[in-house]
C-alpha cells in the first residue's frame, strides 16, 4: 500500500491506464497474454452489472479473476462508459482503514454532474483488519460511494461470507450480487477443445436428468460419444484452469511453471499459517486426495502423516477457505441437512489441485481416474447449482447418502429432485450389478459410466457416460 496520498495518486494513475487513452488494452500484460494464448475464452462472471450495486466475486487464485475484471472494464468502455468513471485498484496487503482513504481522499479524475463510478477492488479479502466494516461505513456515510457500482474480488471464502453479512442492506437490490469464478466447466472445456464440434443442445434442467427430454438428449449425443469420452479423460488430467487448457490446445503437458504457481499458492498463501514443513504439507495433500471417493477420516489421515487430527482439520479449513477444496456432507436421514457428526467427503476444486503432489514429485501417488471422475461429476453438479442458486455460500446443497445397508450413494440434492447419481466409471456390461446400491434406494438412479449408455428401463438405474452427462449438466 502507498504510504502517502501522493504515492497513492501515482499508483492509481499507473494502474488505470484507460484514463490516458484507448490503446491501454493492447499494452496491458494480462490482456496481452490472454490475446496471445491459444485459449479464446472470456468469462461471463461479471456480466450485466447493474448500476449502484455492490458485487462480490469469489474464486481461487490463478483462476483469472483479475483478467475477468480487466475484460469487464474493456467491455464497459466499449459500451460508452467514460474512462474517468472507472477505478481499479489491487489492495493485497492494505490495512482496512486505507480503503476509506482510497474512496474519500485519493486524487482521481473528477466526475461530471450526475455521474457515478465503477470501483473494482481486487483481492479485498487479503486486506488486514475489518475491511468490511470500512466499506459498510462508506456505503452508509459517503453519498457518492453509496450510489457507485462496486465490485469486490477475493480468494478467501470465510472472509467474503462474513463480509456479505456485514454489508447486508448496503449492496443494492440487483440480481446475482454474489458471483463466482471457478475453473472451466466441462461443457466449455469440450466446446473449446473440440472447436465447437459438440452436440447442438442446451443444458438440461438440473432437476430433470431422468426426464423424457433427458433420455432424448443422451441418445442424440451418441454420435459424439467417442469425442466426449476422449475429451473427458483429457479434462481429468488437465482440469479447467486457463493456463492448463491453453497447454492442451498446444499439445503440451501441463506447464511445470503453472504447477509451481499452484504449489506457491498452496504453500505460501493458503498454508501461510501452517507451521508444517513443506514436505509434510505435500504429504498431507497426497493423503487427503487419496481419500477423495470416501468419507474423510481426519484422524487416520493425521496418523499417516504423523500429525494430529486438529492439524489436519485446520489445513482442510485453509483449503476450503481458499476455494481449493469443497465438502460433500452426508445427508441427514429425514432432512436436506448435514448429518450431525458424520464425516464429509472432501473433493478438490480441480484435477490439477488433486494431482498437485504427484505433478510436483512423480514419486508421490497420482489420483485414480475413477476418483477424479466422481470428483468432476460432483463439480459439474456443484457449478450448475451455484449458477442456478447464486447466493449459495456453503456446501449444504449437495450431499452423499447412506442406504439402510450402509452403502454410499455419491450425490443427492434437493435441486436434483428424485434423482441420485452414483459414479462407477465402468465400461463393462456388468454395470447393472454396480448400480445395485442406487437401485435399492428411494431415488431414481443414474450410474455414471466411462462409455456405457443405457436408458431403456424406467424401473431401474440409467447408465450415462460421464462425458455426455457432464456436457448436459455443466457450464
Amino acid at each position: 500500500m502507498a504510504t502517502s496520498i501522493g504515492l497513492l495518486a501515482q499508483q492509481l494513475s499507473s494502474g488505470n491506464p484507460w484514463w490516458r487513452g484507448s490503446e491501454w488494452a493492447a499494452r496491458d500484460p494480462d490482456l496481452s497474454e490472454v490475446a496471445q494464448a491459444p485459449l479464446r475464452y472470456e468469462s461471463e462472471c461479471l456480466s450485466a452489472l447493474e448500476p449502484g450495486n455492490l458485487y462480490i466475486l469469489r474464486g481461487p487464485r490463478r483462476v483469472g479473476k483479475t483478467v475477468a475484471v480487466k475484460q469487464t472494464i474493456r467491455r464497459l468502455l466499449n459500451e460508452g462508459i467514460r474512462p474517468a468513471r472507472i477505478v481499479r485498484v489491487a489492495v493485497d496487503g492494505w490495512e482496512a482503514k486505507e480503503l476509506r482513504t482510497l474512496v474519500q481522499n485519493a486524487t482521481i479524475p473528477v466526475l461530471h454532474e450526475g455521474e457515478t463510478r465503477y470501483w473494482f477492488i481486487d483481492e479485498v479479502s487479503a486486506v488486514t483488519g475489518d475491511w468490511a466494516q470500512q466499506l459498510k461505513w462508506l456505503r452508509d456515510n459517503d453519498e457518492q460511494f453509496r450510489k457507485d457500482t462496486v465490485v469486490l474480488t477475493g480468494s478467501n471464502a470465510r472472509a467474503l461470507t462474513e463480509a456479505s453479512g456485514v454489508l447486508a442492506g448496503r449492496r443494492g437490490r440487483g440480481s446475482r450480487l454474489d458471483r463466482i469464478l471457478l475453473p472451466l466447466g466441462f461443457r466449455t472445456f469440450a466446446t473449446i477443445i473440440l472447436k465447437g464440434e459438440v452436440p447442438p443442445a442446451s443444458n438440461l434442467p438440473i432437476g430433470g436428468l431422468r426426464s423424457r427430454e433427458a433420455r432424448d438428449r443422451y441418445e442424440d449425443a451418441i454420435p459424439w460419444l467417442d469425442q466426449l469420452t476422449r475429451v473427458w479423460e483429457q479434462y481429468l488430467l488437465y482440469g479447467g484452469f486457463p493456463r492448463a487448457v491453453s497447454a492442451l490446445l498446444e499439445g503440451e503437458p501441463v506447464p511445470a511453471s503453472f504447477v509451481d504457481d499452484l504449489f506457491d499458492v498452496v504453500s505460501a498463501d493458503v498454508f501461510k499459517n501452517s507451521q508444517l514443513p513443506a514436505v509434510t504439507e505435500m504429504a498431507l495433500l497426497e493423503r487427503l486426495w487419496q481419500s477423495i471417493a470416501s468419507p474423510a477420516n481426519l484422524t487416520s489421515i493425521g496418523e499417516d502423516i504423523r500429525a494430529s487430527n486438529q492439524v489436519v482439520a485446520r489445513h482442510v479449513d485453509y483449503l476450503r477457505d481458499a476455494f481449493l477444496l469443497w465438502a460433500c456432507p452426508q445427508r441427514d436421514d429425514d432432512e436436506w441437512l448435514p448429518r450431525p457428526k458424520a464425516q464429509s467427503k472432501l473433493y478438490a476444486i480441480d484435477p490439477l489441485v488433486a494431482r498437485l503432489p504427484h505433478l510436483r514429485n512423480a514419486a508421490r501417488a497420482d489420483v485414480d481416474p475413477t476418483a477424479l471422475a466422481e470428483m468432476q461429476i460432483g463439480m459439474a453438479l456443484r457449478r450448475r447449482i451455484l449458477l442456478d442458486r447464486p447466493n449459495a455460500s456453503n456446501d449444504d446443497f449437495l450431499f452423499y447418502a447412506r442406504t439402510p445397508a450402509r452403502k454410499e450413494i455419491d450425490f443427492v440434492s434437493l435441486d436434483l429432485g428424485t434423482v441420485a447419481i452414483e459414479g462407477k466409471y465402468t465400461d463393462r456390461g456388468t454395470w447393472k450389478s454396480e448400480a445395485a446400491t442406487v437401485k435399492a434406494s428411494k431415488w431414481d438412479g443414474i450410474l455414471v459410466t466411462r462409455n456405457v449408455l443405457d436408458t431403456t428401463d424406467d424401473e431401474t438405474a440409467w447408465a450415462i457416460p460421464a462425458g455426455i452427462l457432464a456436457f448436459h449438466v455443466d457450464v
